[in-house]
């Protein structure tokens, strides 16, 4: 019966509560203090897990997981070292590739371009670049003919489209590195190419492994490296090192975290800050929940002494305000869910839309490795932000309640 008494009391208190200015400024204040702590987290953390899904959904299925590279190129017996890859526990596949950097030009436009040469049978089991290639141009990939696929940003760059001719500048290894010579030029018919909405479209292009040795003067099993796709991404470096250990020729041991590990490390960094922020912003508005109950107090210690002259105990008049505070911090945390979940459903939309009417793009492709907000909600981080956030919220409640069990009826009803 008390704890109904308490539930209705406390209730009742702060409906009429709303009536008086500064207890329902500050009562006010606190509620949405709290809402906007937990919709910013909750919308924080829908983008941080969009984040981290686009890196492991599409960045990581066109960047392999390790690399195997030689130390003094062209890898020799690269077919040996792709087995003792593929017999290595938790390494799902290996293939052999070519790395090459140079520039590119058509028309007199020049780019920049890392190309990576593939066997694309064997590739697509370290790699799924097929949802990201335009017209199924990795079909048009082969021994036979010379070819290229280019990433969208290097073909906007320079200006061309499948069926162009464009012509590759690489540089020459020579035994005197002083010695300085022209270019190389390769001239290569454009056969598709690939966007995957991010900075990767601005650097990489594709090529036929075969094309590529004939190009460099190496036999059919030499290969700058080979790449391998692991089971657990994070651990990729040291599954990377134990197959580089079987192997007789002297190869550098690498892994996406060390070329792109600052990716994952920034997320989880924002991430830790986004939390961070949510408490101080709950924290403030507990503040106003304590300033709340402490004038509600103030202002109820003649309803307080009469109840505890008509036998009311102690705790009954703590939780009367407990519930009183904590409607608050309840409602806070309801409205800061509503609203966080709302936004992180429409935020893409909503930025995709304001991009579209000022023409700036928020995510530029030359930095981020994508250039749209990508946004997942997680209904367990809803849980977490809304039970901590209405953790604080009560625990703040708990001090200033505790005073109304000094108030002595003798007094204030002689007043």
């Amino acid at each position: 019966m008390n704890r109904h008494l308490a539930l209705f009391i406390g209730l009742r208190y702060h409906r009429f509560g709303r009536r008086r200015g500064l207890v329902a400024f500050i009562s006010r204040s606190s509620t949405i203090g709290i809402a906007l702590g937990v919709a910013v987290l909750i919308i924080g953390l829908s983008v941080m897990n969009g984040f981290e899904r686009e890196l492991n959904q599409r960045f990581l299925s066109v960047v392999s997981h390790g690399e195997l590279p030689a130390v003094k190129p062209p890898l020799r017996h690269a077919s040996q070292l792709v087995q003792i890859a593929e017999h290595t526990p938790e390494v799902l596949a290996a293939a052999p590739y070519i790395e090459m950097h140079g520039l590119i030009t058509h028309n007199g436009l020049l780019a920049p371009v890392g190309i990576r040469a593939i066997d694309p049978t064997q590739q697509l089991q370290v790699t799924n670049i097929r949802p990201y290639i335009r017209e199924n141009a990795l079909a048009k990939l082969t021994a036979d003919s010379p070819g290229i696929i280019l990433g969208a940003q290097i073909a906007k760059k320079i200006q061309v489209a499948p069926g162009d001719y464009v012509t590759l500048m690489l540089a020459q290894d020579l035994p005197n590195q002083h010695q300085l010579t022209a270019p190389r030029r390769v001239r290569v018919p454009v056969v598709g190419l690939f966007q995957i909405n991010g900075q990767l479209d601005g650097e990489l292009a594709f090529m036929h492994l075969s094309e590529a040795q004939k190009i460099q003067h190496w036999q059919p099993d030499e290969v700058s490296g080979i790449s391998v796709r692991v089971t657990h991404p994070l651990q990729a470096a040291a599954i990377v090192r134990q197959i580089g250990l079987q192997y007789p020729q002297m190869v550098y041991v690498e892994s996406w975290m060390q070329r792109y590990g600052y990716l994952y490390q920034d997320i989880q960094m924002v991430r830790t800050i986004m939390y961070a922020i949510m408490l101080l912003i709950v924290a403030v508005a507990s503040f106003n929940i304590i300033s709340t109950l402490i004038l509600a107090v103030a202002d109820k210690r003649r309803d307080l002494a009469i109840l505890k002259t008509l036998g009311a105990p102690n705790h009954l008049l703590v939780r009367c305000f407990i519930v009183y505070g904590g409607y608050n911090a309840v409602m806070g945390c309801f409205w800061g869910c509503v609203f966080g979940i709302a936004g992180s459903l429409w935020l893409p939309n909503l930025v995709s839309f304001l991009e579209q009417l000022f023409g700036h793009r928020l995510l530029s492709p030359d930095v981020y490795f994508i250039d749209f907000l990508p946004s997942e909600l997680n209904f367990w981080n809803v849980l977490v932000v809304a039970a901590s956030a209405a953790a604080i919220g009560l625990l703040a409640t708990i001090w200033p309640a505790f005073r109304a069990r000094h108030i002595q009826p003798a007094q204030e009803l002689s007043r």
